[in-house]
């Protein structure tokens, strides 16, 4: 298909009026620079329209119009993401902004369902749940500005993920806008159904690459009547996953959360003026745990104490708070979420976000800790994550002092340094935030060669025409591989 040339943007531009409003297909550069600013600044946006659909047959009508004068599709939601997945590459790309699509359509308590559109921001559904009190679990730090297509686009993980999975596992159904203009729609909501592939997967952390999710079908459950925070200052890493997994076991799996700092993470999040102290100084890793139920009869207390104390017994605990309230908990975790902001406080970094099997992490971390020290013995590692299920932000900030462009340009070099260390453990190069732009290199060379091909196989069948975000993800990262060396990889 041939790209949308600057002269034929006009003619789109106006069929695009034509069937959205004049008021909702931007082309000011002031009106469209929102659209251009990538989370990060690594990839700022080059596209020229933005168009903002309002309902799904207008992102159909869009999608149509785009394919019929030559111009490829970026879906965005909130763009709130980390690795360039929803920002255009170059002035012939069609920014499709989903903010516009912000209905909840209904709500079933008893049923414990919710549809959304893809618009609506996870706090909002959040907030919808707690009305009809009931509990939508996905949390982010970034609910109040992220929406749900993209948290689906991205199957997003976020700080609950240990006991409710993914976005994957509270998705039942959606409805989604195929790059030949189609609508496939499955929004029953069903628990069961085995009458052929599973579809709603398919789509589900494809980063736009295969079709434009446009609403969901989410699973809402009951809401938690007790929770617990606690902070552990652990002397080594080593007692960290025991510490949690035995938590499960006492608590009867009421472990929500569970969140890995070491001290010069929880540093860096000192550096803002609204982070706590830490309260519990001195110890080189640190544990945060979260218990909630739904049970009202359970002793959260009684579960932390059993868990905590053979630990202590043990020296494998050298300090714990529990929080005694709810506005003492918020302060505990504001610990953890202020550490990434803290670290741009820090100067520049360069940031991977990994996964290992859980029981490996007290292994990797050291070996790539001497990895990346190697190449250089003045980086400051920030490391931080959900320790169980083995995703890690293995971060490193710019030495103090050094020039902020120079560390920034031996991004390559400690990518392929640590993500060796991942491939050494059998983990992941993408986690939880996607492939992007960022990762597509890096994947190419570190995934399975044969299901990086399935991928591929699997774009070419649903997107032939590569209309959808392409160069990114997955698929892109087959196309990287498969590039002679030297040719630089096709998109």
């Amino acid at each position: 298909m041939p790209a949308m040339s600057k002269t034929s943007a006009h003619p789109l531009a106006e069929a695009l009026r034509a069937r959205l409003g004049a008021a909702d297909v931007l082309t000011e550069p002031a009106r469209i620079a929102p659209y251009m600013t990538e989370q990060r600044g690594q990839f700022p946006g080059q596209g020229r329209l933005v168009a903002r659909p309002a309902d799904t047959d207008e992102v159909a009508a869009t999608v149509t119009l785009c394919r019929q004068h030559g111009a490829t599709v970026v879906a965005q939601s909130g763009n709130t993401g980390t690795v360039g997945g929803g920002s255009p590459r170059h002035g012939d790309e069609v920014v499709l902004s989903l903010e516009r699509m912000q209905r909840i359509r209904s709500l079933d308590a008893d049923d414990g369902l919710l549809i959304a559109e893809a618009g609506c921001t996870l706090a909002d559904l959040q907030e919808a749940a707690a009305a009809a009190q009931r509990f939508f679990p996905l949390s982010l730090a970034s609910e109040a500005q992220c929406r749900i297509g993209g948290n689906l686009a991205t199957n997003a993980g976020g700080l609950n993920v240990l006991r409710y999975g993914n976005a994957r596992n509270l998705t039942l159904g959606l409805e989604v806008v195929l790059a030949d203009g189609r609508v496939w729609s499955d929004l029953r909501g069903l628990r069961k159904d085995n009458s052929g592939y599973d579809l709603r997967d398919l789509f589900i952390g494809s980063e736009g690459t295969l079709g434009i999710i446009t609403a969901a079908a989410l699973r809402l459950l009951p809401p938690p009547r007790s929770r617990r925070v606690a902070l552990l200052a652990l002397p080594r890493l080593e007692p960290a996953l025991a510490l949690v997994r035995t938590a499960q076991a006492e608590s009867g799996d009421a472990v929500v959360g569970a969140e890995l700092m070491s001290a010069e993470a929880l540093g860096m999040g000192q550096r803002l003026d609204d982070t706590p102290e830490n309260p519990l100084p001195g110890s080189p890793w640190y544990l945060l745990l979260e218990l909630a139920t739904a049970d009202p009869r359970a002793d959260l207390d009684e579960a932390l104490a059993a868990a905590l104390e053979p630990a202590e017994a043990a020296g494998d605990l050298a300090d714990a708070l529990l929080a005694p309230t709810e506005a003492a908990a918020e302060r505990l975790w504001r610990l953890r979420t202020a550490i990434p902001d803290g670290q741009k406080r820090a100067g520049a970094s360069i940031k991977h976000d990994i996964s290992v099997r859980p029981g490996y992490i007290a292994a990797f971390v050291p070996e790539a800790l001497a990895a990346v020290t190697e190449l250089d013995p003045a980086v400051r590692p920030c490391i931080f994550g959900h320790v169980g299920d083995g995703n890690l932000h293995f971060n490193l900030s710019q030495p103090e002092h050094a020039p902020p462009e120079a560390f920034q340009a031996r991004a390559g070099t400690f990518h392929r340094a640590v993500h060796d260390v991942v491939r050494r453990f059998g983990g992941s190069v993408a986690a939880e935030h996607g492939v992007g732009q960022l990762k597509r290199d890096e994947v190419a060379r570190c995934a399975d060669p044969v299901g990086l091909e399935l991928m591929h196989r699997i774009k070419h069948a649903l997107d032939p025409e590569n209309l959808l975000n392409p160069g990114k993800g997955a698929a892109a990262a087959h196309a990287a591989s498969a590039a002679p060396p030297g040719s630089g990889a096709p998109s």
